[in-house]
């Protein structure tokens, strides 16, 4: 007793700390200021009576042109040029549409084809980005081709963009969870450590001082599906841009600022030789391309803002984002190496081994002697513990220190590298059949993509597909046993850290108290991995993407949050800025072709935001003072509100449907007993259930609706339309196959009217079976005046939550009964606050005969998943 005493502390303990670290996360941030005033200061007050729009203005009427729709002729005129080259299906089509007898003269267009239109677009758009250029890069007597921009008016161009003016930040900050502030707070990139001291140290050379943290990220990426043609691009955005802004491809916020060559360099056969040549190649072709950010970086430039305000500002580089093989070619690393600290290569497994970061003086030292004596060159640089680069791009650029410039990698590090060996230490545990046969037997959620024929036949098993796996993971293993006896505890703790730390890392905003959950988190994958080498699944775990987890705390006070560096937004430009660009060429000298295809479409892109500027009378961007600011964490306990259709999905359901087709068999006594709760609320229970038995239901159906859709509301109260959730409450149907299609009712998340937004007090699981309105008529003749939600719930309920399991966390739940019968009742659609995944406890060996549609009636213990997102891992702990 004393043992299982002793455990339900400890949960409990987890749960308190757990809480008191998140709750401070849903309150606005103490701030404190950066102390100088000089720091993002205007120069001289001297405010441009132009902004962005204006100027762009005044380059379009030098032609003398007043039309609004310049340059062209019409309304239809532009919109057809603008779906042309920003959805269209490629030139050539495009000119056999207006090659179509009466086309162009109907329509009245000022082109007749894409090269017409091309000319228009060239001559008479002026650029607001710079154009791209080729240039020849000799790297061991051999020259290549690398297209690229200038950097300095890339971003000149975003921190001038009229349209993300209201959003920039000059000067950093320090957000506290307490008035004591005491405890900080890491969100946006403004908030972390690196711009408050490169602030400092600016204002002690050069008062007045706008820092314009410069976040660059490559990778290269196949443009083709079975040529293995590929592309190399390189990304650039601004740190002043908040991440909600730069996240967003529609926002335009990300610029390509070149691509690299792609070259193998396969003529080269010593593969050492090879791999130098490759690096020194890289490293030539980013240098050239950042070159221009060393002397504004040390001296400034004058930049104006997109509200025309002019400032000093200083191009850094802050951060380089990009997977393992792209942080060893940046930093000179080698393979198997961490490329940010010394820890030894045979100790990346270690839990708490000390190391250092690495030492920059003395690496610069080595690499200083590149034109000396080749030998001593060689052995400064391995005692330095790096390649012999020849002069690193990063060699001369100020205030840049490129091992803390390496950003934690969430997809690649975590989905791609630990999740991705620990599903195969799993299946090597338990074996591919059991873990296979749960995945068929899961019931279906919103969040949860089903794998019907199991996650063992999977090939090539994208970040994507991993992160699905992940929801569910932890629950399919809870019951099933390891071979010979062996106990599961240490196999379940470890799962269970390794996930905490997953979605604890992506959480949007983070204070020094979760920072030592995450830690924490760690900790505990650490104290139980041993499992897997006492099972002979593993010999060592030297794998420097465990390793790199170590570094998350410190990048997260360095750089805010690892949403701020995710190479996911890398991998989603390639989309529009290399297989896009690739498919609009006819692959012939297509890097000429690529670029001038992008700068076409960034000039519409720019023209259309001019145009519509221009449509709402030259309105020019309100300014949002720098003082305020949302909730940073807007996204951790993101507010939903559901959304019905507007007609129902059936207008009458009788009573005995109810029963029969969607399972409300004591629909009747439930309304009864919802009726008493709403009009004599003051009766205890055995009075209302009296009171109950002499309702009379003046109606025989009701208007039914199959699915509940949950978005989100933003900071401004307005209500998103991507849908995050969706409650499904449907009986047997069959396709247009004439295929039968099973009934669905899934479980709910139901508010009994003191929940919060955190925790599961007041909360408790039931399955919808019926989501149905009631007339005014009836709503009059049951409630009279009272006011009554226009829909309503039939729901059947699941026992409360008690206290989670010490060792997976998870709460366990089972079918509430009443003298045999499912507890049911009438709940308001607004008190059902979510959907919740439930996972069957499966026992040792999954039953053959439940399936993924008739799980939720066989099965009679469940567990409640808290992995299925974000939210309700904030929710369900």
């Amino acid at each position: 007793m004393d043992e299982q005493g002793n455990a339900d502390d400890d949960v409990d303990g987890q749960r308190t700390r757990r809480h008191e670290a998140e709750l401070p996360l849903d309150h606005h941030p103490h701030i404190a200021t950066f102390p100088l005033r000089t720091a993002g200061a205007t120069i001289d007050e001297i405010v441009s009576e132009q902004n962005g729009y204006q100027s762009y203005g005044e380059k379009m009427s030098e032609d003398g042109v007043s039309c609004v729709w310049a340059p062209f002729t019409s309304h239809i005129d532009y919109e057809v040029a603008r779906w042309a080259k920003l959805r269209g299906q490629g030139s050539t089509a495009f000119s056999d549409l207006l090659n179509i007898d009466g086309v162009c003269e109907r329509l009245g267009l000022s082109y007749r084809n894409s090269r017409e239109l091309n000319h228009i677009i060239d001559s008479k758009i002026p650029a607001r980005r710079p154009r791209f250029r080729r240039q020849e890069i000799l790297v061991a007597g051999e020259a290549f081709d690398v297209y690229f921009r200038d950097i300095l008016q890339c971003v000149k161009a975003l921190f001038g963009d009229p349209e993300l003016a209201p959003h920039l930040v000059f000067a950093p900050e320090r957000h506290y969870s307490n008035e004591d502030k005491t405890q900080r707070i890491y969100h946006d990139m403004y908030t972390g450590n690196w711009w408050w001291h490169t602030q400092k140290r600016l204002e002690n050379e050069k008062p007045g001082a706008t820092i314009i943290p410069i976040l660059l990220s490559s990778d290269k990426t196949q443009v083709t599906m079975f040529r293995n043609k590929s592309a190399y691009p390189i990304y650039m955005t601004i740190g002043n841009l908040p991440k909600e802004i730069r996240r967003q491809p529609s926002r335009n916020a990300q610029i390509l600022v070149g691509y690299l060559p792609t070259t193998k360099l396969e003529h080269i056969t010593n593969k050492a030789a090879r791999r130098r040549c490759l690096a020194n190649l890289f490293h030539a072709c980013v240098r050239h391309i950042v070159e221009p950010l060393i002397v504004p970086g040390k001296d400034g430039m004058s930049i104006a803002s997109g509200d025309g305000v002019l400032r000093r500002g200083h191009p850094l580089l802050a951060c380089y984002i990009g997977d393992y093989p792209e942080q060893l070619l940046v930093t000179g690393m080698k393979t198997g190496e961490c490329p940010k600290c010394d820890i030894p290569s045979t100790e990346l497994g270690s839990k708490d081994l000390p190391f250092e970061m690495r030492d920059l003086d003395q690496i610069l030292h080595a690499l200083a002697l590149v034109d000396e004596d080749p030998t001593q060159f060689t052995k400064a640089c391995r005692d330095a513990g790096i390649k012999p680069l020849y002069h690193p791009f990063w060699e001369g650029l100020p205030h840049c220190n490129i091992y803390n410039a390496i950003t934690p990698d969430v997809l690649h590090q975590i989905y791609q590298g630990l999740v991705k060996h620990l599903i195969s230490w799993i299946k090597s545990a338990y074996g591919e059949a059991e873990i296979d046969a749960r995945c068929k037997r899961l019931p279906p959620n919103h969040n949860i993509r089903l794998f019907m024929k199991g996650i063992s036949v999977l090939s090539r098993v994208s970040g994507t597909e991993h992160q699905q796996i992940c929801r569910f993971l932890l629950g399919l293993i809870i019951d099933i046993r390891l071979p010979d006896g062996a106990s599961p505890v240490r196999l379940i703790r470890a799962v269970r850290g390794l996930l905490d730390f997953l979605y604890l890392a992506q959480y949007p905003c983070h204070s020094d108290l979760t920072l030592e959950l995450l830690s924490g988190a760690l900790n505990r994958f650490h104290d139980n991995k041993s499992i897997f080498v006492d099972l002979g699944i593993r010999s060592s775990f030297n794998l420097p993407k465990l390793h790199s987890f170590r570094h998350y705390v410190t990048m997260i006070r360095m750089f805010g949050t690892t949403d701020n560096y995710n190479t996911e937004y890398t991998e989603r430009l390639h989309i529009d800025l290399a297989k896009d660009a690739y498919r609009a060429t006819n692959h012939k000298d297509e890097y000429m072709q690529m670029t001038l295809w992008l700068e076409r479409r960034e000039k519409m892109l720019w023209h259309d935001k001019f145009i519509q500027w221009r449509l709402h009378n030259g309105a020019a961007p309100a300014h949002v003072p720098q003082s305020r600011h949302p909730l940073p964490h807007s996204d951790l306990v993101y507010l939903r509100q559901s959304k019905l259709t507007k007609d129902p999905s059936v207008k009458r359901v009788t009573f005995a449907s109810l029963a029969e087709q969607y399972g409300a068999v004591h629909f009747q006594a439930a309304m009864a007993r919802f009726v008493v709760q709403v009009t004599q609320p003051d009766l205890t229970a055995r009075q209302s259930e009296e009171a109950a038995c002499h309702v009379n239901l003046p109606f025989q159906s009701v208007a039914v609706f199959h699915k509940v859709r949950y978005s989100t509301v933003g900071d401004d109260g307005m209500l998103n339309n991507v849908t995050v959730d969706a409650i499904h409450a449907r009986p047997a149907r069959r396709d247009c196959h004439n295929r039968k299609v099973p009934a669905r009712f899934d479980t709910a998340l139901v508010n009994l009217g003191n929940g919060g937004k955190m925790g599961v007090e007041g909360y408790r699981v039931a399955q919808v079976h019926v989501v149905f309105s009631l007339s005014a008529n009836v709503k009059r003749a049951l409630f009279g005046n009272v006011n009554v939600p226009d829909h309503l719930a039939y729901v059947e309920w699941f026992t409360p939550f008690t206290a989670p399991d010490i060792n997976h966390g998870m709460y366990k739940v089972s079918r509430a009964l009443y003298d045999g019968d499912r507890q049911s009742s009438i709940v308001p659609i607004r008190n059902v606050r979510r959907s919740i995944h439930l996972i069957p406890k499966f026992g040792t060996v999954a039953p053959r005969e439940w399936t993924t549609s008739n799980v939720l009636d066989r099965c009679s213990t469940f567990f409640v998943n808290n992995f299925t997102d974000r939210d309700a891992y904030v929710t369900v702990f």
